[in-house]
């Protein structure tokens, strides 16, 4: 049996220190492990230091301070193998997710949306920040964590942005605008100038530093600019204002029509609750959109516009309510006979086709004008039998 002496139990320590291990505690374990290992297999005239060299790197696979940084990363993440393990799930279970959203989306079967939300919400809220947190523990200097934490804050903010957009939610471009400026602006020079600092490291740096700036052009390309945006609002507001008109002329020359009429004013009862349920959740969209309850002519000024956007719930206790009524409208329209308001299943909530409640604002707003003429032209059109 070898017995090792103080000064090779000094050697050991030392090289110990020396190979990066810096914490007191691990460094006597280490020593009482490879000190016992020595002396259990090492002849009793054998070569230590050769011996030594090959039992050391048994301990490591790449440098022996990985030790330590697993040591500190577990004593600092007591929970670190859950949140691995949490990490992968919710990275595999965002993915199928995804995918499911996608094939739903494309092939228009009901549930696309939740798959779509599911997917990209815990994979934006769970898998990037668990991402995070176990890889910044690997970064040995504050510019490379630096480098990883916006390139993560970027990615949740661009998916975050992709979500949005597809569910029609307010603030989707602004969301986009903050992670490709975060991107292009932050995270792109600093990766740029700390990579291309490391020879062995240049050419990466240089090729990922072109597919970022490739990527965030593309998208560049594909979003509307600020100006267009504001063209196209003022154009959903100007042809809402002009459909209001029309509206507005409608009823007054449908109570025109009636006003003689006592026997045919009857009928005007269920048209009027659908004209007046549509200008009800009307005047909910403008408020939501606009904050005011109605938009003025010199809305461009005051900058109150229709956009592009969507809302889940258009006050959904009236548009059920107007549901009924466009059923009924249409069974009693056979017998006039009078146009239909076509819609193909109002009640069926997995079936938007031809929904009056789903789109944007400005398709809503449209939509709903449209079942407003169809109703007062069918009014006015009894006057004429």
């Amino acid at each position: 049996m070898y017995r090792i002496s103080d000064i090779q139990i000094d050697y050991i320590l030392n090289d110990i220190s020396a190979r990066g291990v810096e914490m007191e505690s691990l460094q006597q374990n280490l020593l009482d492990h490879i000190c016992c290992i020595i002396e259990q297999d090492l002849e009793e005239n054998g070569d230590f230091e050769s011996f030594y060299q090959k039992t050391i790197k048994t301990f490591y696979k790449n440098a022996l301070w990985e030790i330590e940084e697993e040591t500190i990363l577990l004593l600092t993440y007591k929970n670190y193998y859950t949140m691995k393990k949490i990490m992968i799930v919710s990275g595999t279970f965002s993915a199928i997710a995804m995918i499911f959203g996608i094939l739903f989306k494309f092939m228009y079967w009901p549930g696309a949306p939740l798959f779509i939300v599911l997917g990209i919400g815990s994979s934006s809220c769970i898998f990037l920040p668990l991402l995070f947190m176990l890889k910044v523990k690997d970064r040995q200097q504050t510019k490379d964590k630096v480098i990883l934490a916006l390139g993560i804050v970027a990615g949740i903010l661009i998916s975050l942005h992709i979500l949005f957009r597809v569910m029609h939610w307010p603030s989707s471009m602004e969301v986009g605008y903050m992670g490709v400026g975060i991107l292009a602006c932050v995270f792109l020079p600093v990766f740029f100038f700390t990579g291309i600092k490391k020879p062995e490291n240049k050419v990466n740096t240089i090729a990922i530093s072109v597919m970022i700036i490739m990527a965030c052009g593309l998208w560049l390309t594909l979003v509307r600019s600020p100006k267009g945006t504001k063209t196209i609002n003022i154009k959903n507001t100007t042809v809402f204002l002009i459909n209001e008109q029309l509206v507005a002329t409608e009823k007054k020359l449908c109570a025109a029509a009636f006003k003689s009429d006592s026997v045919k004013s009857a009928t005007l009862k269920p048209a009027n609750q659908i004209v007046d349920l549509c200008d009800q959740v009307k005047s909910s969209i403008i408020s939501l959109e606009t904050g005011s309850a109605a938009i003025p002519n010199d809305f461009d000024s005051k900058e109150l516009y229709i956009r592009d956007s969507g809302f889940d719930n258009y006050q959904q206790d009236k548009i059920v309510t107007l549901n009924h009524l466009i059923k009924e409208y249409n069974t009693k329209a056979d017998s006039k006979p009078l146009n239909k308001i076509v819609t193909k299943d109002p009640d069926n909530i997995y079936d938007p086709s031809y929904k009056y409640y789903y789109g944007t604002n400005a398709e809503v707003l449209n939509q709903l004008t449209q079942i407003q003429l169809i109703v007062l032209q069918n009014e006015r059109l009894l006057t004429c039998k």
